[in-house]
């Protein structure tokens, strides 16, 4: 990963940590289940983002949403085999970059 790349990443990072934060107290605030409306909002965010898209990158788009919740699963997967802290399992996690 380059500079930049790390750069950009920290950023989407932060920005996700404090977007999941608000969310949550709008969930909070209406006394609906957290978890659930986090997840909402995020479909939501995800169905404007790639409606945001050019065509000619919907594609990539698509399949960087695609990959960043199929690493969600691969987590879970081998915390369920092979069981460790949190901490320890997303150290060196780097998010997906799209395909050329």
């Amino acid at each position: 990963m380059t500079e930049d790349e790390q750069r950009a990443s920290d950023f989407i990072a932060a920005c996700a940590k404090e977007v999941s934060a608000y969310i949550l107290r709008y969930a909070d605030e209406a006394g609906l289940e957290r978890s659930s409306f986090l997840v909402s909002v995020a479909a939501v965010l995800a169905s404007s983002a790639l409606a945001a898209q050019p065509e000619d990158q919907l594609g990539a788009a698509s399949r960087h949403i695609q990959n960043a919740l199929g690493l969600i699963h691969c987590l879970r997967d081998e915390e369920a085999d092979n069981p460790m802290p949190a901490a320890a399992a997303n150290a060196g996690f780097t998010a997906p970059q799209p395909s050329p």
